[in-house]
Protein backbone atom coordinates (compact mmCIF):
# COMPACT_ATOMS: atom_id res chain seq x y z
CA UNK A 1 0.00 0.00 0.00
CA UNK A 2 1.47 3.27 -1.06
CA UNK A 3 0.30 6.63 0.52
CA UNK A 4 1.10 10.64 -0.23
CA UNK A 5 3.96 11.78 1.99
CA UNK A 6 4.01 14.12 4.88
CA UNK A 7 7.32 15.60 4.38
CA UNK A 8 6.58 17.14 1.04
CA UNK A 9 5.10 21.00 -0.01
CA UNK A 10 3.09 20.98 -2.89
CA UNK A 11 2.89 24.57 -3.96
CA UNK A 12 2.71 27.15 -7.42
CA UNK A 13 6.04 28.38 -9.01
CA UNK A 14 5.96 31.01 -12.31
CA UNK A 15 2.86 28.48 -13.19
CA UNK A 16 4.44 25.79 -12.36
CA UNK A 17 2.67 23.09 -10.04
CA UNK A 18 6.29 22.05 -7.86
CA UNK A 19 6.28 19.68 -4.78
CA UNK A 20 8.76 20.62 -2.31
CA UNK A 21 10.49 17.39 -0.71
CA UNK A 22 11.97 18.95 2.25
CA UNK A 23 13.53 16.32 3.60
CA UNK A 24 16.09 15.47 0.32
CA UNK A 25 15.72 18.82 -1.00
CA UNK A 26 14.97 18.00 -4.20
CA UNK A 27 11.80 20.45 -5.78
CA UNK A 28 9.83 18.58 -8.79
CA UNK A 29 7.71 20.25 -11.39
CA UNK A 30 4.79 17.90 -11.77
CA UNK A 31 2.31 18.16 -15.09
CA UNK A 32 -0.97 19.15 -14.98
CA UNK A 33 -3.34 16.77 -13.26
CA UNK A 34 -0.80 15.19 -11.01
CA UNK A 35 -2.44 16.39 -7.70
CA UNK A 36 -5.77 14.52 -8.21
CA UNK A 37 -3.09 11.59 -7.40
CA UNK A 38 -1.83 12.92 -4.70
CA UNK A 39 -5.38 13.36 -3.65
CA UNK A 40 -6.65 9.96 -4.03
CA UNK A 41 -3.51 8.75 -1.81
CA UNK A 42 -4.23 10.63 0.91
CA UNK A 43 -5.58 7.87 2.58
CA UNK A 44 -3.01 4.37 2.28
CA UNK A 45 -4.12 2.86 -0.97
CA UNK A 46 -2.94 -0.30 -3.40
CA UNK A 47 -2.20 0.57 -6.73
CA UNK A 48 -4.35 -1.64 -8.02
CA UNK A 49 -7.30 -0.26 -6.34
CA UNK A 50 -5.97 3.23 -7.35
CA UNK A 51 -5.58 1.88 -11.38
CA UNK A 52 -9.55 0.45 -11.18
CA UNK A 53 -10.90 4.40 -10.81
CA UNK A 54 -9.89 4.18 -14.66
CA UNK A 55 -12.69 2.90 -17.17
CA UNK A 56 -10.45 2.17 -19.99
CA UNK A 57 -6.84 0.52 -20.51
CA UNK A 58 -5.18 3.84 -22.00
CA UNK A 59 -6.26 5.93 -18.80
CA UNK A 60 -5.15 2.72 -16.75
CA UNK A 61 -1.62 3.13 -18.46
CA UNK A 62 -0.89 6.12 -18.11
CA UNK A 63 -2.41 6.31 -14.40
CA UNK A 64 0.18 3.60 -13.48
CA UNK A 65 2.63 5.63 -15.63
CA UNK A 66 2.08 8.40 -13.21
CA UNK A 67 2.13 6.71 -10.17
CA UNK A 68 5.38 4.84 -10.65
CA UNK A 69 6.87 8.15 -11.28
CA UNK A 70 5.60 9.60 -7.99
CA UNK A 71 6.52 6.63 -6.06
CA UNK A 72 10.33 6.88 -7.74
CA UNK A 73 10.13 10.55 -6.37
CA UNK A 74 9.51 9.59 -3.16
CA UNK A 75 5.99 11.22 -3.58
CA UNK A 76 3.90 8.47 -3.20
CA UNK A 77 5.57 6.49 0.32
CA UNK A 78 5.11 2.66 0.85
CA UNK A 79 4.00 1.53 3.94
CA UNK A 80 6.65 -0.17 6.26
CA UNK A 81 9.39 0.96 4.14
CA UNK A 82 12.25 2.98 5.40
CA UNK A 83 11.20 6.35 4.01
CA UNK A 84 7.96 5.81 5.62
CA UNK A 85 9.35 4.67 9.31
CA UNK A 86 11.46 8.04 9.04
CA UNK A 87 8.35 10.12 8.22
CA UNK A 88 6.17 8.79 11.10
CA UNK A 89 8.73 9.50 13.54
CA UNK A 90 9.24 12.81 11.86
CA UNK A 91 5.31 13.38 12.41
CA UNK A 92 5.22 12.47 15.99
CA UNK A 93 8.27 14.34 16.97
CA UNK A 94 6.71 17.32 15.59
CA UNK A 95 3.26 17.26 16.70
CA UNK A 96 1.20 18.90 17.41
CA UNK A 97 3.19 21.86 15.59
CA UNK A 98 2.44 22.63 12.60
CA UNK A 99 3.50 20.99 9.55
CA UNK A 100 5.01 24.03 8.08
CA UNK A 101 7.25 24.89 11.15
CA UNK A 102 8.91 20.88 9.94
CA UNK A 103 8.33 21.88 6.71
CA UNK A 104 10.88 25.30 7.47
CA UNK A 105 13.24 24.07 9.44
CA UNK A 106 14.49 21.15 7.15
CA UNK A 107 14.13 22.88 4.18
CA UNK A 108 16.83 25.00 5.62
CA UNK A 109 19.38 22.61 7.11
CA UNK A 110 22.99 21.94 5.06
CA UNK A 111 23.39 18.86 4.09
CA UNK A 112 26.41 16.85 3.22
CA UNK A 113 26.16 17.40 -0.50
CA UNK A 114 26.24 20.89 -0.07
CA UNK A 115 28.72 23.07 -1.19
CA UNK A 116 30.61 26.06 0.34
CA UNK A 117 32.71 28.56 -0.82
CA UNK A 118 36.19 29.64 0.26
CA UNK A 119 36.93 32.83 2.25
CA UNK A 120 38.62 34.02 -1.53
CA UNK A 121 35.33 33.12 -3.68
CA UNK A 122 32.87 34.61 -1.18
CA UNK A 123 34.97 38.23 -1.34
CA UNK A 124 34.99 37.70 -5.41
CA UNK A 125 31.30 36.88 -5.10
CA UNK A 126 30.57 40.14 -2.80
CA UNK A 127 32.20 42.39 -4.99
CA UNK A 128 30.31 40.93 -8.36
CA UNK A 129 27.62 41.80 -6.25
CA UNK A 130 28.15 45.09 -5.56
CA UNK A 131 29.32 45.60 -9.25
CA UNK A 132 25.78 44.66 -10.07
CA UNK A 133 23.11 45.45 -7.30
CA UNK A 134 23.93 47.81 -4.33
CA UNK A 135 22.92 46.66 -1.31
CA UNK A 136 19.52 47.80 0.71
CA UNK A 137 20.91 50.72 3.12
CA UNK A 138 21.39 49.30 6.73
CA UNK A 139 19.39 52.02 8.18
CA UNK A 140 15.69 52.98 8.28
CA UNK A 141 14.67 56.25 7.97
CA UNK A 142 10.70 56.31 8.93
CA UNK A 143 8.64 57.93 6.16
CA UNK A 144 5.79 59.18 8.13
CA UNK A 145 7.31 60.67 11.01
CA UNK A 146 5.58 63.62 12.99
CA UNK A 147 8.29 64.74 14.13
CA UNK A 148 12.09 63.87 15.78
CA UNK A 149 13.68 64.10 18.93
CA UNK A 150 17.23 63.88 19.23
CA UNK A 151 18.42 60.80 21.77
CA UNK A 152 22.07 60.61 21.82
CA UNK A 153 23.89 59.29 24.77
CA UNK A 154 27.55 59.33 26.00
CA UNK A 155 28.63 55.96 25.89
CA UNK A 156 28.06 54.89 28.66
CA UNK A 157 25.99 58.06 29.78
CA UNK A 158 26.53 59.46 32.61
CA UNK A 159 24.81 57.89 35.99
CA UNK A 160 23.19 55.01 33.18
CA UNK A 161 25.30 52.09 34.11
CA UNK A 162 26.60 51.20 36.93
CA UNK A 163 29.95 48.83 36.79
CA UNK A 164 29.63 45.03 37.37
CA UNK A 165 31.11 42.82 35.86
CA UNK A 166 29.71 40.77 33.28
CA UNK A 167 29.64 37.14 35.43
CA UNK A 168 27.67 39.60 38.15
CA UNK A 169 25.24 40.70 35.28
CA UNK A 170 24.40 37.31 33.70
CA UNK A 171 24.22 35.52 36.88
CA UNK A 172 21.83 38.95 38.40
CA UNK A 173 19.58 39.12 35.40
CA UNK A 174 16.32 38.00 35.63
CA UNK A 175 12.99 38.22 33.66
CA UNK A 176 10.55 40.37 35.63
CA UNK A 177 7.34 40.64 34.91
CA UNK A 178 6.31 43.18 37.79
CA UNK A 179 6.45 46.64 37.41
CA UNK A 180 5.85 49.62 39.23
CA UNK A 181 4.00 51.85 36.39
CA UNK A 182 7.34 54.74 37.13
CA UNK A 183 8.84 56.61 34.82
CA UNK A 184 12.21 55.81 33.63
CA UNK A 185 15.20 58.09 33.06
CA UNK A 186 15.51 59.36 29.73
CA UNK A 187 19.54 59.30 29.83
CA UNK A 188 18.92 55.21 30.57
CA UNK A 189 16.88 54.75 27.60
CA UNK A 190 18.70 57.07 25.10
CA UNK A 191 22.03 54.27 25.83
CA UNK A 192 20.22 51.65 26.15
CA UNK A 193 18.85 52.23 22.37
CA UNK A 194 22.30 53.67 21.57
CA UNK A 195 24.37 50.71 22.98
CA UNK A 196 22.24 48.31 20.84
CA UNK A 197 21.60 49.73 17.89
CA UNK A 198 23.56 52.67 16.85
CA UNK A 199 26.69 51.95 14.42
CA UNK A 200 30.31 51.76 15.90
CA UNK A 201 31.08 51.79 12.31
CA UNK A 202 29.64 50.82 8.85
CA UNK A 203 30.61 50.59 5.26
CA UNK A 204 28.98 53.52 2.55
CA UNK A 205 29.64 51.20 -0.37
CA UNK A 206 28.42 47.32 0.87
CA UNK A 207 26.58 48.40 4.13
CA UNK A 208 28.68 45.95 6.36
CA UNK A 209 28.05 47.01 9.66
CA UNK A 210 29.92 46.97 13.42
CA UNK A 211 27.60 47.20 16.22
CA UNK A 212 27.71 45.84 19.87
CA UNK A 213 26.30 42.61 18.73
CA UNK A 214 26.99 40.50 16.06
CA UNK A 215 25.08 39.49 13.01
CA UNK A 216 25.55 37.41 10.35
CA UNK A 217 27.43 39.20 7.42
CA UNK A 218 27.42 42.24 9.21
CA UNK A 219 23.95 42.99 7.58
CA UNK A 220 21.87 43.82 10.78
CA UNK A 221 18.30 43.50 9.60
CA UNK A 222 16.65 44.38 12.98
CA UNK A 223 14.93 47.07 13.42
CA UNK A 224 14.10 48.73 16.77
CA UNK A 225 10.51 50.82 17.63
CA UNK A 226 9.56 52.25 21.12
CA UNK A 227 6.72 53.10 22.79
CA UNK A 228 7.20 55.33 25.35
CA UNK A 229 4.71 55.02 28.01
CA UNK A 230 6.75 56.45 31.01
CA UNK A 231 10.09 57.41 29.96
CA UNK A 232 11.16 61.22 32.21
CA UNK A 233 11.11 63.72 29.54
CA UNK A 234 9.79 62.33 26.48
CA UNK A 235 6.15 62.63 25.45
CA UNK A 236 3.84 59.32 25.26
CA UNK A 237 3.93 57.60 21.88
CA UNK A 238 5.04 55.37 19.88
CA UNK A 239 8.53 55.69 18.17
CA UNK A 240 10.90 54.57 14.81
CA UNK A 241 14.73 54.97 16.11
CA UNK A 242 16.74 55.85 14.10
CA UNK A 243 19.91 54.40 14.38
CA UNK A 244 22.56 55.91 12.81
CA UNK A 245 21.33 59.50 13.89
CA UNK A 246 20.31 58.86 17.33
CA UNK A 247 17.12 60.16 16.78
CA UNK A 248 13.35 58.87 17.97
CA UNK A 249 11.21 59.91 15.29
CA UNK A 250 7.17 60.42 16.49
CA UNK A 251 4.97 57.82 14.61
CA UNK A 252 1.47 58.45 17.01
CA UNK A 253 0.18 59.99 19.88
CA UNK A 254 -0.14 58.42 22.63
CA UNK A 255 -2.32 55.04 22.97
CA UNK A 256 -4.86 53.18 25.23
CA UNK A 257 -3.25 51.00 27.90
CA UNK A 258 -5.66 48.43 26.43
CA UNK A 259 -4.72 48.62 23.01
CA UNK A 260 -0.88 48.10 24.33
CA UNK A 261 -1.73 45.08 26.36
CA UNK A 262 -3.65 43.59 22.85
CA UNK A 263 -0.88 44.30 21.19
CA UNK A 264 1.35 42.24 23.49
CA UNK A 265 -0.92 39.01 23.10
CA UNK A 266 -3.20 40.03 25.85
CA UNK A 267 -0.71 39.81 28.80
CA UNK A 268 -1.83 41.99 31.61
CA UNK A 269 1.40 42.08 33.25
CA UNK A 270 2.82 44.52 30.19
CA UNK A 271 0.58 47.08 31.58
CA UNK A 272 2.13 48.71 33.88
CA UNK A 273 5.37 48.30 32.09
CA UNK A 274 7.26 52.18 31.29
CA UNK A 275 8.69 51.63 27.54
CA UNK A 276 8.20 48.72 25.23
CA UNK A 277 10.84 47.83 22.43
CA UNK A 278 9.51 46.20 19.60
CA UNK A 279 12.35 44.21 17.24
CA UNK A 280 11.19 44.09 13.81
CA UNK A 281 13.09 42.69 10.65
CA UNK A 282 14.33 44.20 6.96
CA UNK A 283 15.09 41.09 5.79
CA UNK A 284 16.12 42.39 2.29
CA UNK A 285 19.71 43.50 3.97
CA UNK A 286 20.55 39.76 4.84
CA UNK A 287 18.21 38.40 1.50
CA UNK A 288 20.91 40.99 -0.61
CA UNK A 289 23.95 39.06 0.99
CA UNK A 290 22.77 35.45 1.58
CA UNK A 291 20.44 34.21 -1.52
CA UNK A 292 19.75 30.81 0.47
CA UNK A 293 16.35 30.45 2.74
CA UNK A 294 18.62 29.28 5.44
CA UNK A 295 19.08 33.09 5.90
CA UNK A 296 15.63 32.90 7.49
CA UNK A 297 17.01 31.60 10.69
CA UNK A 298 19.89 34.27 10.83
CA UNK A 299 16.99 36.96 11.34
CA UNK A 300 15.90 35.31 13.98
CA UNK A 301 19.44 34.90 15.77
CA UNK A 302 19.85 38.69 15.20
CA UNK A 303 17.34 39.47 17.24
CA UNK A 304 18.28 36.68 19.75
CA UNK A 305 21.80 38.88 20.03
CA UNK A 306 20.09 42.25 20.14
CA UNK A 307 17.78 40.78 22.94
CA UNK A 308 20.52 39.50 25.15
CA UNK A 309 21.95 42.84 24.93
CA UNK A 310 19.08 44.40 25.88
CA UNK A 311 18.57 42.68 29.25
CA UNK A 312 22.44 42.80 30.11
CA UNK A 313 22.21 46.52 29.68
CA UNK A 314 18.92 47.09 31.82
CA UNK A 315 20.55 44.70 34.27
CA UNK A 316 23.30 47.02 34.57
CA UNK A 317 21.15 49.89 34.56
CA UNK A 318 18.74 48.43 37.66
CA UNK A 319 15.59 48.40 35.51
CA UNK A 320 13.12 45.26 34.47
CA UNK A 321 13.16 43.44 31.45
CA UNK A 322 11.49 40.93 29.88
CA UNK A 323 11.29 39.66 26.03
CA UNK A 324 8.33 38.26 24.38
CA UNK A 325 7.46 36.79 21.27
CA UNK A 326 3.67 36.68 21.95
CA UNK A 327 2.51 39.57 19.71
CA UNK A 328 -0.53 40.54 17.54
CA UNK A 329 1.34 40.97 14.39
CA UNK A 330 -1.46 42.46 12.37
CA UNK A 331 -2.13 45.38 14.93
CA UNK A 332 1.27 45.88 15.64
CA UNK A 333 2.49 46.30 11.96
CA UNK A 334 -0.37 48.71 11.49
CA UNK A 335 0.61 50.34 14.25
CA UNK A 336 4.24 50.66 13.01
CA UNK A 337 2.97 51.67 9.44
CA UNK A 338 5.24 48.44 8.15
CA UNK A 339 5.30 46.74 4.61
CA UNK A 340 4.28 43.13 5.46
CA UNK A 341 6.05 42.14 2.62
CA UNK A 342 9.68 43.22 3.60
CA UNK A 343 9.40 44.19 7.29
CA UNK A 344 8.44 41.35 9.83
CA UNK A 345 7.40 41.66 13.33
CA UNK A 346 9.88 39.43 15.86
CA UNK A 347 9.39 40.28 18.74
CA UNK A 348 9.35 43.01 22.14
CA UNK A 349 11.69 43.65 24.79
CA UNK A 350 8.83 45.28 28.00
CA UNK A 351 11.03 47.12 30.63
CA UNK A 352 9.83 49.18 33.55
CA UNK A 353 10.75 49.16 37.52
CA UNK A 354 9.63 47.55 39.64
CA UNK A 355 10.41 44.68 42.77
CA UNK A 356 13.96 43.03 42.06
CA UNK A 357 14.90 45.65 39.13
CA UNK A 358 17.60 47.11 41.65
CA UNK A 359 20.31 44.58 42.13
CA UNK A 360 23.53 47.06 43.08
Amino acid sequence: MYRTSTCGVLYVDDGYLVWDDYLSHRQVALASGTEKFLAAFRRPKEIAQALAEHDDPKGREHAERVIRALIGADILVELGSPRDLHESRMSAAWAPWSPIARAFHYSTQFLDSNMFLSEAEQDEQLQRKLEAEPPPPAFKKHENALDSIPFAADIPAAGALVERDLLTLLYTRRSVRSYSGDDIPRDKLAALLSITASPIRSSGLSQTTLKTSPSGGGRHPTELYVYARRVAGVPEGLYHYDAKNRLLDRLTAPLADDLLVRVCADQTWTRDASAYIFFTSVFARNKWKYKISRSYRILHYDVGHLSQTVYLLTAAMGLSCTFTAALRDETLSQLLELDGATELVMGCAVIGTGPGADRT
